[in-house]
């Protein structure tokens, strides 16, 4: 507001010393030189005050724009608040807890809950066997995306009808097959977002469905996979192991969910703040 007023009231400031003088107590406008009178005082002021004064306006403008970008938390073209993507599948099998299961929700649905009072704005997208809806996802534009690293399969599985190890009828070289199948599918899926928004980063979690997730490795060996596949994404995907693993994997865990609290807080540049109940 003083800037503001500053930029406003010196250029008015200017006017009135290149035009006007102080003289007994009151304002008079300074009379015209005049060359046969010899005075050349008024015109020897102008000179000196309008460069100075251009000056001087041009620093405050500077000043004033540098403060209101500071004010501003994004630049132009983008969202002041970030949008988190959250996909998952509805598909019971790739849901974590039971009472989610039973409800007809998803992984997407726990999450929403345990980042709802972080300054985001969450979007849920449900995954299917034939989903295709990468161009709806690039509309909103995402800062971030958390995907289950087996949606697509969990999705596909549930429409196909292979079964999982221990149930009757289960089909362990179609499942793999299948599994192959859907791995390429969500990497391409990464690959294609990563290529058309460069600045959208990516977490991909999962409990170790399919082997190769259960150590830092293991993770490390999937990203470098995907990395190498689609360049673009390199530096740019955060893989995340839920504590508990296949047997005890939950995102009722406490320690699941700060784990994602802090990935998204660091991933986005949000401010710290304490954690609120939930």
């Amino acid at each position: 507001m003083r800037t503001s007023l500053l930029i406003i009231g010196f250029p008015v400031g200017c006017l009135m010393a290149w035009g006007f003088e102080f003289k007994d107590g009151s304002i008079h406008a300074i009379p015209p030189a005049s060359a046969e009178a010899g005075d050349t005082a008024p015109e020897q002021r102008r000179s000196v005050l309008l460069p100075v004064g251009l000056l001087l306006i041009a620093l405050l403008a500077g000043v004033a724009l540098v403060q209101w970008r500071a004010q501003v938390p994004t630049t132009a073209g983008k969202r002041v608040t970030p949008v988190v993507v959250i996909m998952d599948t509805a598909a019971p099998r790739g849901v974590y807890d039971q009472d989610v299961r039973d409800a007809g929700g998803t992984n997407a649905d726990s999450l929403t809950e345990m980042l709802r009072d972080l300054p985001v704005l969450l979007q849920k997208e449900t995954v299917g066997a034939t989903w295709a809806r990468e161009d709806q996802i690039l509309k909103q534009p995402p800062s971030l995306i958390l995907i289950h690293r087996s949606s697509f399969y969990h999705s596909m599985n549930q429409e196909f009808g292979f079964g999982y190890p221990g149930e009757q009828g289960f089909d362990e070289a179609r499942a793999m097959a299948l599994y192959a199948i859907s791995q390429n599918k969500l990497m391409a899926f990464l690959g294609y977002v990563g290529q058309v928004s460069p600045d959208t980063l990516f977490v991909v979690y999962g409990r170790g469905t399919g082997g190769d997730w259960e150590s830092d490795q293991d993770r490390a060996n999937w990203v470098a996979q995907v990395e190498g596949r689609f360049p673009v994404l390199k530096g740019r995907i955060t893989p995340l192991g839920i504590p508990g693993g296949v047997a005890a994997g939950s995102m009722r865990d406490e320690m699941t969910q700060q784990m994602f609290r802090e990935q998204v807080r660091k991933l986005l540049n949000l401010d710290r703040q304490t954690d609120k109940p939930h």
